[in-house]
């Protein structure tokens, strides 16, 4: 059986450069952290935000909002 983390990358490589990704809730929103290295996509999370990326550890965090309102 996979793991999360295995079923996520393996969704990762079916990206091709230049999608447009809608990330669910769940093992989908692990997938931002297997994204092929050379590819760019861009990423919208269910709660509708676009340009999400993956998990930022401590001290690669950013703070820039855009119309937060």
């Amino acid at each position: 059986m996979l793991t999360k983390e295995q079923i996520a990358n393996r969704i990762a490589q079916e990206l091709k450069d230049g999608f447009y990704v809608n990330l669910g809730i769940g093992i989908p929103t692990l997938v931002a952290n297997y994204i092929p290295e050379g590819i760019e996509v861009v990423l919208q999370s269910e709660n509708g935000l676009l340009g999400m990326g993956p998990f930022p550890f401590e001290g690669e965090e950013k703070y820039r909002f855009n119309k937060c309102w």
